[in-house]
């Protein structure tokens, strides 16, 4: 079978990989998003999908990289003879000229019509649903709303983004071989929209939590801790980021931002409901440091807000 691939991050490198070892696949293509200013110095950076092709040595592989997706760029992808497209968080929307070339199957994070959109993995582990999903649609112009052509999901057991990706990442391959290699046999199942969600894309502002529900803020730590990180912004301006949190309790009340305990490892900071384990501080500007020495350095004590 002859497929192009389409994908960016890391995620969509994980999900291809199993089809780059797979005989019964032969890969054409890569399209990826454009190398981009990374770091202070704004060098370039290439796509995770594109490193992990370079690294590989896989010369015969297409790297295709446009900065849209034109007349010229279609009939280019037209000109390789695919028979299937997959993509995995590509990060462009595909026109009706792109879907039309060859049938495009996308895996996305969520268990479709749930968290259609940009960050379908953080928003699962801020809602906390009992499963966690993944589903293969078969592409339409209108976002996430293609037909369902499978789907895989795993037990909620608390797990964080990065190793939530790492799962789902891992079923999304499966998934994948499984729907391309099927997907003649695959009788499609229509979304209905009623019972759909969205969600946008993740910004730094979206890491600003308030110490008012210790649940609703250890949710955030999980769905964020890659970036933008969860942080609190003091009365005098800055911002605190917190690391290494754990939920202690969720129903006792105490004054917000509270320190309740300081022990060698760590602190625990009482909200209007609910309590957390810090292990790690940094305030804007410095360096992240154990939660101990930034009450020490700061002349907090118990009883003491944080910020």
């Amino acid at each position: 079978m002859r497929v192009i691939l389409a994908g960016t991050p890391s995620f969509a490198s994980a999900i291809f990989t199993p089809m780059l070892e797979d005989s019964s696949f032969e890969i054409l293509a890569l399209i990826c998003q454009p190398d981009k200013p990374f770091g202070r110095k704004g060098e370039l950076k290439a796509p995770h999908t594109k490193e992990m092709l370079t690294q590989k040595n896989l010369q015969h592989i297409q790297i295709l990289q446009p900065s849209s997706i034109d007349s010229a760029f279609i009939e280019s992808i037209r000109d390789l003879k695919p028979d299937m497209i997959l993509v995995v968080a590509y990060g462009k929307i595909l026109p009706q000229a792109f879907l039309d070339i060859a049938p495009c199957v996308n895996i996305h994070a969520s268990l479709l019509p749930q968290w259609r959109g940009a960050s379908p993995i953080q928003q699962m582990l801020l809602s906390q649903p009992n499963f966690f999903g993944i589903t293969a649609m078969k592409m339409n112009l209108q976002l996430d709303s293609g037909e369902i052509l499978g789907f895989s999901y795993l037990a909620n057991t608390e797990q964080n983004f990065t190793l939530l990706c790492e799962q789902l990442s891992h079923l999304g391959a499966k998934l994948a071989i499984h729907t391309l290699k099927h997907f003649n046999e695959i009788k499609p199942l229509k979304q209905y929209d009623l019972d759909s969600s969205y969600c946008g894309k993740i910004v730094k502002s979206c890491g600003k939590v308030e110490l008012e529900n210790a649940k609703s803020v250890y949710y955030a730590y999980l769905a964020y801790c890659e970036w933008p990180h969860i942080f609190i912004q003091s009365e005098s301006g800055y911002t605190l980021k917190l690391f290494d949190l754990h939920l202690v309790e969720s129903t006792q009340s105490h004054k917000q931002g509270e320190i309740l305990s300081i022990d060698s490892q760590s602190i625990i900071v009482g909200c209007l409901m609910g309590s957390l384990r810090i292990g790690f501080l940094q305030q804007e500007g410095k360096a992240k440091i154990p939660a101990p020495l930034y009450i020490n350095g700061k002349r907090l004590k118990i009883g003491d807000i944080l910020c």
